[in-house]
C-alpha cells in the first residue's frame, strides 16, 4: 500500500510548525513571564507580611541608633516611658493625639520621654519629628530632702550646673534593670533608691543617702 501523499504533506507541515525557531521564542518569552508575575506576587506577599506581622526589634540597637543623632543625644542611657510604632490599629488615634500626622509616618516609632516625644524612621535611622513636652516639676522637688541640692553641687562633677534644673528621679527595680541591660557600664554600679538626674551636658547618679556621685556620663 502507498501512504496517502496528503496525509504525509500536513503530518509533515505539523511537525515543522513545532520546530520553527519563533514558537520557541514564544515559549520562552511564556515561561519568563511566568516568572515575573510569581516573582512579583511573592514579592507583594512579603510586603504584606511585614505591614502585618511586627518585626522583632533589639532594643538596645533600637536607642543606640536613636541617640547617636543630636536631637537625642541627651538622653543617652536615659530609658523612654513608652515606645509605640505607628500601625493601621492606632493610626487613627494616635492622627487626633499629634498634628500633622499622615500615611507617611506608617512603620515609625513613636518614643516618649519624660520632657520630649521623637518620631524616628528606625529603618531609614531617621529623626523626621520632635516634641518637646512642658514639665511641672514643682511637686517632685517639693519631696526632695531640703539640703538635697545643696549636697549635690557640691561635687565637682555637677561643678557649673548648679543654675540648672535637670530632669530625672529615683532609679526604682524595674527601671535599674531595663537600664542596666541597655547600658551596663553607665549603670553598672547604681542601686535602687539612687537619684537618676539628667543635665544639658550630663547625666548624674547620684546617692545622696552616702553623698556620692555614682556616675557621671557627659551627653556633648
Amino acid at each position: 500500500m502507498k501512504p496517502n501523499q496528503q496525509h504525509s504533506h500536513i503530518h509533515s507541515e505539523k511537525t515543522y510548525l513545532y520546530e520553527r525557531p519563533i514558537f520557541q521564542y514564544v515559549l520562552v518569552f511564556s515561561i519568563i513571564a511566568t516568572l515575573a508575575i510569581s516573582i512579583i506576587s511573592l514579592i507583594t506577599v512579603y510586603d504584606l507580611k511585614q505591614s502585618v506581622t511586627p518585626r522583632t526589634i533589639n532594643v538596645n540597637d533600637f536607642l543606640k541608633k536613636l541617640t547617636a543623632h543630636d536631637e537625642a543625644k541627651s538622653y543617652v542611657g536615659t530609658a523612654p516611658l513608652n515606645i509605640v510604632q505607628i500601625s493601621q490599629n492606632n493610626f487613627g488615634s494616635l492622627q487626633t493625639q499629634i498634628s500633622g500626622l499622615d500615611v507617611s509616618f506608617m512603620g515609625n516609632f513613636i518614643v516618649q520621654y519624660q520632657d520630649r516625644v521623637f518620631i524616628y524612621d528606625y529603618d531609614k535611622d531617621l529623626v523626621k519629628g520632635t516634641v518637646t513636652l512642658s514639665q511641672n516639676n514643682g511637686d517632685a522637688n517639693s519631696q526632695l530632702p531640703s539640703d538635697f541640692f545643696a549636697k549635690l553641687s557640691a561635687h565637682p562633677e555637677v561643678k557649673g550646673l548648679e543654675k540648672e534644673q535637670p530632669v530625672g528621679g529615683v532609679l526604682d527595680e524595674a527601671t535599674l534593670n531595663t537600664l542596666r541591660q541597655q547600658f551596663p557600664d553607665v549603670y553598672s554600679g547604681a542601686k535602687v533608691g539612687d537619684f537618676l538626674l539628667r543635665f544639658q551636658t550630663k547625666l548624674i547618679i547620684y546617692d545622696y543617702n552616702s553623698d556620692r556621685i555614682v556616675k557621671s556620663v557627659n551627653l556633648t
